[in-house]
C-alpha cells in the first residue's frame, strides 16, 4: 500500500511503535516484547520505533497501524506528522489495568477503541475492547531446550525426577485494586508457609531467594519474619531451569500478576504445574491444557496428590502440554516457521475481532484516517 504525498508517492510501513512518556527499558523501544515479536516476522523497512520528541508535523510518515504505548502525553497537534489507518494502544506493564490518566483515556479513546496488554482478566472492568500482547522469551530457554534435545540424542532421554515440588522467586504480591483499602494477596509466601514445615510429606526444594535484601524487608514489614523461607542458594536462569526439569511438580503461584513465564517453562519442564487460579485470565499464547489451576486460600496438599498422580499415571500429557506450545512456538521463541503466533495477532487487528473483554464498548469518535 502506498500513499501520494506532495506529488511522490511514500513507502507506508506496516506498523510504527510509539514509545511511551517513560522509556524503561534498557535500549529503549526496540527491546520491547512487542516490537522484538513484529520483527520476527517483518523487515526494518515495514516496522520502526518512535519517540514523542522524534514527532514532527513537518516530516509526514504513514503507516497501516500505529501502536501507542502508554502512558503518553500525545495529542492531535504531536500526531499530525503521522497518517495511519488503525490506532492501537499498547501496555506490556504486569498490571491488570492500563497505565493511564483518564486525561490521558479520553484522548486515546478519541482515536482507538482497541487495547492490547500482556494480560486481561476477565473478571476486571477496561475502558477498552481488550486483546493480548505477544510475550517474548529471552533465548535462554531455548538455549536451554537445545542442550537438553543434544544431551539427549547423545546420552539417552534423561528421565529421572528426583524432587516432588520446586519453586524459587522473589517474594512478590499480587496488586488487586488500583485505589482504595490495600487487598494484595501474598500467594507465594501462603504456599510457602504450607509446603517448607517438618510434617510436610513430599520434598519440596526452593523458597524465597534473598538476593535484595530491600525487597525482602519492604515485604518483611507487611507480612512478618520471612527468614523461614528464605534460600541461600543462587539461581541463574540455567540452574533455575535444571532444577524444573528434575521436578515432578512446578508450583506457580502469583507474582505481581495472575500469569508469569514460569508457566510456560514449566510446561517446557515437563513437570505438572500447580499453578495460580488462572481460568478469567486470557494470555497471547494460551496455557496448554493440562495444568491445575488452585483456588485462591485453598489447602495445596489435595493438588499436590492430584498433580502426582498425573506424573505418575499420565506422562503423556506432560508431552501433549508442549506440542501444544509449539504451535505457536519453536523451542519456547517465536520464529516464522511457527505462523499460527502472527496469524493470532494480526486476528485481533481486524474489524470484527471478538475481542476478550467487551464490557466496556462505546461508539468510539472518528478515528483519524490515513490520507
Amino acid at each position: 500500500m502506498t500513499f501520494r504525498t506532495s506529488g511522490r508517492i511514500q513507502r507506508v510501513l506496516k506498523f510504527v511503535l510509539l514509545g511511551s512518556d517513560y522509556c524503561h527499558r534498557k535500549g529503549g523501544l526496540r527491546s520491547s516484547p512487542l516490537f522484538q515479536f513484529l520483527l520476527t516476522f517483518y523487515s526494518d523497512r515495514e516496522v520502526c520505533t518512535l519517540q514523542q520528541q522524534q514527532l514532527d508535523p513537518r516530516r509526514i510518515i504513514s503507516t497501516e497501524f500505529l501502536l501507542i504505548e502508554t502512558p503518553s502525553s500525545l495529542s492531535q497537534e504531536k500526531l499530525r506528522g503521522i497518517r495511519y489507518q488503525k490506532a492501537i494502544v499498547f501496555d506490556d506493564s504486569d498490571s491488570w489495568w492500563l497505565n493511564e490518566s483518564e486525561e490521558q483515556q479520553e484522548f486515546l479513546s478519541s482515536l482507538t477503541d482497541f487495547a492490547v496488554k500482556s494480560h486481561v482478566d476477565r473478571t476486571c472492568q477496561y475502558p477498552f475492547r481488550m486483546g493480548t500482547l505477544p510475550l517474548y522469551r529471552k533465548k535462554k530457554l531455548q538455549q536451554c531446550l537445545k542442550y537438553k534435545a543434544w544431551r539427549d540424542a547423545l546420552f539417552g532421554k534423561h528421565n529421572r525426577k528426583d524432587t516432588d515440588l520446586f519453586f524459587i522467586g522473589a517474594p512478590t504480591r499480587l496488586q488487586r485494586v488500583l485505589d482504595g483499602p490495600n487487598q494484595d494477596y501474598n500467594q507465594r509466601l501462603e504456599w510457602l508457609s504450607q509446603v517448607m514445615t517438618e510434617n510436610f510429606p513430599y520434598r519440596f526444594v526452593g523458597g524465597l531467594e534473598c538476593s535484595n535484601q530491600e525487597l525482602i524487608k519492604q515485604f518483611g514489614n507487611d507480612d512478618g519474619d520471612l527468614s523461614p523461607y528464605l534460600v541461600s542458594q543462587r539461581y541463574n536462569f540455567y540452574s533455575y531451569f535444571r532444577q524444573l526439569c528434575r521436578s515432578k511438580i512446578a508450583l506457580v503461584p502469583t507474582g505481581f500478576s495472575r500469569w508469569t513465564y514460569r508457566h510456560y517453562e514449566a510446561a517446557y519442564a515437563k513437570s505438572v504445574m500447580l499453578s495460580t487460579d488462572m481460568s478469567n485470565i486470557e494470555l497471547f499464547v494460551p496455557l496448554p491444557p493440562h495444568l491445575i489451576n488452585v483456588p485462591d486460600h485453598a489447602p495445596l496438599l489435595p493438588y499436590v496428590e492430584q498433580g502426582l498422580k498425573i506424573y505418575h499415571d499420565h506422562p503423556e500429557l506432560l508431552e501433549s502440554n508442549i506440542q501444544f506450545l509449539e504451535q505457536y512456538y519453536e523451542q519456547g521463541r517465536f520464529s516464522k516457521r511457527r505462523p499460527k503466533a502472527l496469524e493470532r495477532f494480526l486476528d485481533q487487528l481486524n474489524p470484527g475481532f471478538n475481542a476478550c473483554l467487551t464490557n466496556a464498548q462505546r461508539s468510539p469518535e472518528q478515528h483519524q484516517k490515513t490520507s
